[in-house]
């Protein structure tokens, strides 16, 4: 028989050239997952590389949209080409865009790039038109009668801020952000637990400043109720609003004894050189301002209460260069449904201290440079033996609803404050 001899040398070589591939294979594949891994860690930090650079466009664009202290551009742009970032130079081109909203609204879009990589971020902003406030004051602190006092029985629903210090006696309550500049409440027995306000929101002291208004409202509604469909009075006038949409207009210089009209289409009136008193029940938008002072002698109310129809869009505004008054004709148990603003002045009942007058409720928001005196109490019992317990309650269409003729409201330094409406990114 003739024996085989086997040749393993052939099948040895096969099988090392196969493994020397799989390696080579595996150590491609390997690599090139590692090499992903860093340009997607690269990627990822270059995107927020990118990030920062176009919010810092943003900053830039919003610094130079606060600039101007009335009527910015509609459009304009801003850009930096090199933008420094460590060891490299990234850059940021941003375009603001004045929107057709019917109050003064701005979109900011601004694009970041970084090694080629790009980041793209908008934010919307719009002009702030009131206060956001139940209560704004500048001081709490009256120059006739002094300090004035937040006291037992008394309530403010909504923000509340003072730009000096309040007063607390008792346990008044605030249902809603309290603030003050101010450091340190001033409580009249030394604080808890003989006075103990009841901050159901948070108490901020050490607050910053906020703005409250200045004589431009004044302007702004005098050049409208000059002007085509608005009203323009002179001397001391009365106004009875009707729940018809009508008013009935008292005014010598025009020999009106209520003299019956619709309110002004442009939604503007404007006693120069006179006082204004009013009362009654508004149906519509109507801004009444004057620079001298505003009385009320009576109720007044919304034709349709929002608080019970939401879609309600009548809204007063009470504009006074000097003092808003509540007079002794107004009925006890007063209702004022208004934005009421006391420009140089403050709001306050006159003869406060004749007799107890039950409660007044405030729904709007009230804003004064300083407060006023709305009733008188025993200091030694807390209870109340004049005027009126005031009980405020913010009307939350301020929001978005905008007084007519009401200006932007302007800072300390006199800038345009804006507030946020949206911010995203793309």
């Amino acid at each position: 028989m003739i024996k085989v001899i086997k040749n393993n040398r052939g099948f040895a070589l096969i099988s090392s050239v196969a493994i020397l591939m799989f390696v080579i294979l595996f150590a491609v594949a390997y690599f090139r997952e590692v090499n992903s891994g860093l340009v997607q860690a690269t990627t990822t930090a270059d995107t927020k590389r990118a990030y920062y650079i176009a919010n810092a466009g943003l900053t830039d664009a919003f610094m130079q949209l606060r600039s101007y202290t009335s009527n910015p551009p509609s459009s304009f742009a801003v850009y930096d080409n090199n933008y420094p970032v460590g060891n490299r130079i990234g850059s940021y081109s941003a375009a603001v865009l004045k929107t057709n909203a019917t109050w003064p609204t701005f979109i900011i879009t601004s694009t970041g790039v970084y090694n080629n990589v790009g980041k793209t971020l908008v934010l919307t902003v719009e002009q702030t038109a009131v206060s956001m406030s139940a209560y704004l004051s500048n001081s709490e602190i009256d120059p006739t009668y002094g300090r004035l006092w937040w006291i037992t029985g008394m309530l403010a629903v909504g923000p509340v801020h003072t730009n000096g210090q309040f007063n607390i006696y008792g346990n008044p309550v605030f249902d809603g952000p309290v603030s003050q500049v101010s450091p340190a409440l001033n409580y009249y027995a030394g604080g808890p637990p003989n006075d103990n306000p009841d901050f159901k929101q948070g108490l901020s002291l050490n607050a910053p400043s906020q703005a409250v208004f200045t004589n431009a409202i004044i302007n702004n509604i005098s050049s409208a109720a000059s002007s085509s469909g608005g009203l323009y009075l002179s001397g001391n006038s009365t106004i009875a609003f009707k729940s018809d949409g009508t008013m009935n207009v008292t005014n010598s210089a025009k020999h009106w004894n209520k003299h019956n009209m619709a309110l002004p289409s442009n939604k503007a009136i404007y006693v120069k050189d006179g006082s204004a008193t009013v009362s009654g029940v508004v149906n519509g938008q109507v801004t009444v301002g004057t620079n001298n002072d505003i009385f009320i002698k009576g109720h007044l109310l919304y034709n349709r209460d929002p608080r019970d129809n939401s879609s309600s869009a009548d809204l007063l505004s009470l504009v006074a260069k000097e003092d808003i008054i509540v007079t002794t004709a107004a009925p006890d148990n007063l209702e004022i449904d208004a934005v009421l603003v006391a420009v140089n002045g403050s709001f306050q009942v006159d003869q406060f201290w004749e007799g107890i007058r039950g409660d007044m409720v405030l729904y709007g928001s009230l804003v004064n440079n300083i407060c006023g005196p709305t009733g008188i109490f025993d200091s030694s019992t807390g209870i109340l033996y004049g005027g009126y317990n005031l009980l405020q309650y913010y009307d939350t269409r301020l929001r978005a609803l905008i007084p007519p003729w009401f200006p932007p409201t302007v800072d300390s330094n006199n800038k345009i404050v804006y507030s946020k409406v949206n911010f995203k990114e793309l």
